[in-house]
């Protein structure tokens, strides 16, 4: 890389650490820095709540498919849509209503304990393995394009990730994530227009593409595999702990809603301008198949389109979409161990101040974790076992997510036949995956290895429902349990109203927006000016202008807000 890409890089992490050690004095409780005080505006609640949603594997592996089987890759990624949707519609607002600081907190209320235990201690393995392999992978990438070993490319992501959460909690995380969708953003808009002037035009790039590349579903990823990848993120979408956390953070119910319909939008605009790219790499980069190197296209796609200086903001928007999914988790898992392990078992009687402190100090220990796994990986040369890892846990999704989506919706599912869902889920999940890893018959399928993947997704799904309906027709509750429930269920149908709300706090449009902005401008304008490619200057120079017109918006709104707050004040 050049020197324009490492002023990129560096500057791009001195401003996330800057945007954590602006709220550390500002955050006084807990509900603060995991609630984020419940003053998240929609806005950024949506953005968020997109950015959370994925990470650098997912540009990676996209793109690939993309290579390979065309558009399918786009339709993969649209399964996240309908997923968003239904939360507007359904799940959402029900969040909002049960007026959480942790997103398994309601289980103790609406079911029992031990059920609370269950979903928190099945989810928290889960989502540690799947981060230290999101930052393996971005380690990878960044030791590559930078040239740095890759343990300290890991210590180096792993460290960035964790001080900014632990500085500012989900208020930095959020502004961070609006910080990271501005270089998301930009790194789409420019390769796009650039991989179709590569291709020959708009014309030549969607001609002589291999046959059905352009078709919604293509071999060997079927329909069915698609159901049961809608089932997952439909789960994932609505009741992943970092993701559910977006939802229940923000002042309202509507609020809640309209945060689940951008980033149902984002997620439909964003997909194919993601992943249009690795489709067109077919005309100008046609043998990476042959070569067995189509694991590389987006990598490759950066170094055959991108001026001098470009690079660089590709990596930070990388970098960024792992730091924003990877710290959301960080500071959800803290939230659960903070408020539903810790103060509900170790120090019932701990102050605002004392659960702050130990959640800040739990965010330290849950980033340790990851990134020593991470290393793990690579002194270990266990990648594949890494793998095998994360698979079998992925089994957990549907018995700890579940009971969260349907004690949210419905009053008739009770303790027992939560817990006999879990089970029944978590045994057919280990069921179909020792079918998949032992049993020869899984060749004879025809889409293969894929659809039966997608079999047992849905069929895991469909196990833990039956086992909640069925084991709630079959039991009865207590009449402890009956009183809790009913007084559960007399706050969710009470929607939150605005006495409940908490009053705008300013930082909603500012001073940290306009500031944040302003500072992604100046990187990239500096970028620009030290670059060696006349072309690289234009664009950022372009780029750089558009984010100071943005943040000069952006100081209107938050002065604005500023006086209608004074008057309400008065």
């Amino acid at each position: 890389m050049a020197a324009a890409d490492y002023v990129v890089i560096f500057g791009y992490c001195l401003l996330v650490l800057w945007i954590g050690l602006w709220f550390r004095k500002r955050l006084s409780t807990v509900a603060d820095y995991f609630a984020g005080g419940h003053q998240i505006p929609w806005w950024l609640a949506g953005i968020s709540h997109y950015m959370s949603s994925f990470s650098a594997f997912s540009f990676i592996a996209y793109t690939q498919i993309a290579y390979l089987y065309g558009f399918t890759a786009v339709t993969l990624f649209w399964v996240s849509v309908p997923a968003c949707l239904a939360g507007g519609l359904f799940f959402a607002k029900r969040w909002r209503r049960a007026r959480v600081v942790t997103p398994v907190e309601f289980l103790r209320e609406r079911y029992s304990s031990t059920l609370q235990q269950l979903c928190a201690w099945g989810g928290i393995p889960v989502k540690i393995f799947d981060d230290a392999l999101k930052v393996f992978a971005t380690g990878v990438f960044l030791s590559v394009v930078c040239g740095f070993s890759l343990s300290w490319s890991i210590v180096l992501c792993g460290a960035i990730m964790v001080a900014y959460s632990f500085f500012g909690g989900l208020w930095s995380l959020v502004i961070t994530d609006y910080v990271q969708f501005l270089m998301k953003s930009l790194a789409i808009l420019l390769l796009v227009p650039l991989a179709f002037h590569a291709s020959g035009g708009i014309k030549q790039g969607f001609s002589n593409l291999p046959h059905g590349f352009l078709k919604p579903v293509n071999a060997p990823y079927n329909w069915t595999y698609i159901v049961g990848f809608g089932c997952v993120m439909l789960m994932s979408y609505n009741a992943s702990w970092s993701l559910a956390q977006k939802y229940y953070s923000v002042p309202d119910e509507k609020a809640a809603s309209k945060a689940a319909y951008l980033s149902a939008g984002l997620n439909l605009l964003g997909a194919p301008l993601m992943i249009l790219p690795g489709i067109l790499a077919r005309h100008f980069l046609p043998d990476l198949v042959s070569i067995g190197r189509s694991a590389d296209t987006y990598v490759l796609l950066l170094v055959k389109l991108l001026p001098e200086g470009m690079v660089g903001i590709i990596l930070a928007a990388m970098l960024s979409a792992t730091m924003a999914a990877v710290s959301s988790d960080f500071n959800a898992i803290a939230s659960v161990l903070t408020q539903d392990v810790y103060h509900h078992f170790v120090n019932t009687t701990a102050s605002p101040k004392k659960l702050l402190q130990t959640g800040r100090l739990l965010t330290v220990v849950l980033g340790t974790l990851t990134t020593i796994l991470s290393l793990w990986v690579v002194y270990s040369h266990q990648e594949a076992l890494f793998s095998l890892m994360v698979t079998v846990f992925g089994v957990f999704l549907a018995p700890t997510l579940l009971p969260l989506l349907i004690g949210l919706l419905s009053k008739r599912a009770t303790a027992a036949g939560s817990l006999t869902g879990f089970f029944l889920g978590l045994a057919s999940g280990l069921i179909m995956l020792l079918l998949k890893t032992f049993w020869s018959g899984v060749a004879q399928f025809p889409g293969g290895e894929y659809e039966f993947e997608g079999i047992a997704l849905i069929l895991n799904t469909a196990m833990t429902i039956v086992g909640v309906i069925v084991g709630s027709m079959l039991s009865r509750r207590s009449e402890a349990e009956e009183n809790s429930v009913a007084e559960f269920s007399v706050r969710m149908a009470h929607p939150v109203d605005v006495h409940e709300s908490p009053q705008p706090s300013g930082l909603e449009t500012g001073p940290i927006l306009p500031i944040a902005t302003v500072s992604v401008a100046i990187l990239i304008g500096v970028t620009g000016v030290i670059s060696h490619s006349a072309f690289a200057r234009w664009l950022d120079g372009g780029a750089a202008l558009f984010f100071l017109l943005a943040s000069t918006g952006l100081t209107v709104l938050h002065k604005r807000a500023a006086a209608r707050q004074t008057v309400r004040n008065r």
